[in-house]
């Protein structure tokens, strides 16, 4: 087990019951919020009400109204447009939600998924060429594009003017295209950076539609937006605050043929949160991307026919069963791969290549292998004489920065702090191992290598209620940037233990001040072997209702133990 270290975040008390007796909410709540950030009252009252005044102009996008004028153009003159995405969930939202804009628009309008194994991530130089041949006249990326320099320029050169919208890191060249818009770009004034794909998408139908309300867009759109916002793990503030909220209040009544398919399939009538999302829903979608034809999942989203559906839901279903054994195939033998070759096991930062790897899963084996060590990987799929890796990172570590230090050796890289997508040739793939871990090593210090857990505060049993969970839960959705809040509590007894999933996840019934609490750690089925009933600890969790048959009682989602008094002294931010 990773020893993390609990970090209690400090906050100013007389402030926080100014908060809680202002805005008619728990100390408990006011002090999450303070420790947000969010301690004035415009921001608190901003963030409460999260509602769509807090969405910005789109014109203030740098390079918009080009883009619109462009789009327009195109609609007078009766041209082919041809959306070009990435084969993500963020991706394939954006292309499903543009492309029922422009058809309404009166526009012809096709859209291009490029097939992951063959042409990999981003704008090939193939791709124009095949849409040219179609009838295209005007490509507009989404969800990618941005670092496709040589690829717009090719474009340009057979007679199509491109679009480009995105929201990935820019590199010191932008394209040279018709248009581009990204809110990373160095020269754009937008103030919200932090988008989705999907949400850039959604700005430009914004400056598009002058005829339907902001509401009535996001009537139409605000489900496949949350979806795609929640799925590239975009922080959930600002905008993405208002977008998450407005789509999860649509998100089961949804109109969506294909997006209603696939939640019934899916999610057992569970109550549908970012979790849900992010775990259960996202991944089907993804799936296809990884294995098949992300085209399909565009096509559930487009679809009207119920039974077709259908279908594809259960499709993608059967896929991410398969995607999930593969994965776990991957990480034995990363875990393998790591065995025999201890001297990557010690490196800053992990580089693991392998010859029968699925380059569309090695992203996820990444997460698995950055999560168990906490060190930032990159792990490649070797095909031939080239490899496509992806990497991913821990928070401090700039992975996006590290491969432009190395990028002499890279093919192609694109992407995130947290995550990148790059190809290699395959003989270069020592030499970048020791190269990012060369350049990178100044970059590490003591206290990136340890999983920190930031707790809002140290609780009492008694406020550990119904009514508290409800009035936190004023504060979602909660993810990137808006965490889940985490909570502890000291010197409680182990009353009841026990495991589940053969062994996967731990359950306990705790026991303090005369008071019994519901416990459950999600991949903490090891604690089993060194707890018993009647020992004293130390729990990090969240607050989560759970509700069966109608009975609701609070539940602690448990992110840590310690055995009391193994670590007295936690540490104030």
């Amino acid at each position: 087990m990773l020893k993390k270290k609990w970090l209690l975040r400090d906050f100013d008390k007389k402030r926080v019951v100014e908060i809680s007796k202002r805005f008619h909410i728990s100390p408990l709540t006011a002090i999450i919020l303070y420790n947000r950030g969010i301690q004035e009252d415009d921001a608190i009252d901003r963030f409460l009400s999260r509602n769509l005044g807090v969405l910005h102009d789109p014109y203030l996008m740098k390079d918009m109204e080009k883009a619109a004028f462009r789009i327009r153009q195109a609609q007078e003159k009766k041209e082919k447009i041809t959306i070009y995405g990435d084969y993500d969930v963020d991706g394939i939202t954006s292309i499903a939600i543009l492309y029922k804009h422009l058809r309404e628009m009166g526009i012809e309008v096709d859209y291009y998924v490029p097939d992951r194994m063959q042409e990999g991530y981003g704008i090939n130089r193939d791709a124009p060429n095949k849409i040219r041949e179609g009838g295209t006249s005007l490509i507009i990326t989404v969800d990618t594009g941005i670092t496709a320099v040589e690829e717009s320029e090719y474009a340009k050169e057979i007679g199509l003017d491109v679009i480009v919208t995105d929201h990935h890191e820019c590199k010191e060249q932008i394209p040279a295209v018709y248009a581009a818009v990204d809110p990373k770009r160095k020269d754009c004034p937008y103030p919200f950076k932090s988008l989705a794909g999907v949400g850039v998408v959604f700005k430009l139908i914004q400056a598009l539609d002058d005829k339907e309300s902001l509401p009535e867009l996001m009537e139409k759109y605000s489900d496949l937006m949350c979806l795609g916002t929640v799925a590239d793990i975009s922080p959930l503030i600002d905008e993405n605050r208002v977008i998450v909220t407005e789509g999860l209040k649509r998100f089961r009544a949804t109109k969506n043929v294909g997006l209603k398919a696939l939640i019934d399939v899916s999610t057992n009538g569970k109550a549908i949160t970012t979790s849900t999302i992010g775990y259960t829903i996202a991944p089907r979608i993804n799936a296809s991307g990884r294995l098949g034809c992300a085209s399909r999942s565009v096509e559930l989203f487009l679809t009207d026919d119920e039974n077709r559906a259908k279908e594809l839901a259960e499709s993608l279903c059967e896929e991410n069963t398969l995607r999930q054994q593969t994965e776990q195939k991957m990480f034995r033998e990363a875990m393998e791969y790591l065995e025999n070759h201890p001297e990557v096991k010690e490196d800053n930062v992990i580089v693991i290549p392998h010859e029968n790897w699925h380059h569309g899963i090695v992203g996820i084996v990444s997460s698995k292998i950055t999560e168990k060590f906490y060190k930032p990987s990159i792990l490649f799929a070797i095909d031939g004489e080239e490899a496509k890796g992806s990497g991913r990172s821990v928070n401090g570590f700039n992975l996006f920065g590290a491969l432009e230090s190395s990028s002499d050796l890279l093919e192609k890289f694109g992407g995130h702090e947290l995550a990148a997508g790059l190809t290699i040739k395959a003989e270069n793939i020592e030499e970048f191992r020791k190269k990012i871990n060369s350049c990178s090593k100044d970059q590490f210090s003591e206290t990136m290598r340890t999983p920190t857990i930031l707790l809002d505060a140290a609780i009492k049993v008694p406020y550990i209620t119904l009514e508290t969970v409800n009035d936190i839960n004023r504060l979602q959705p909660f993810g990137v940037d808006n965490p889940t809040p985490l909570f502890a509590v000291r010197n409680i007894k182990i009353h009841k233990i026990s495991v589940m999933s053969e062994g996967k996840h731990l359950r306990m019934t705790l026991l303090k001040d005369g008071k019994y609490l519901d416990s459950v750690g999600f991949g903490m089925g090891e604690y089993y072997q060194y707890l018993q009933e009647g020992d004293f600890i130390d729990v990090a969790f969240s607050l989560d209702i759970n509700d069966y048959k109608g009975f609701q009682n609070v539940q602690l989602i448990l992110k840590d133990i310690k055995k009391a008094g193994e670590d007295a002294e936690t540490e104030k931010e």
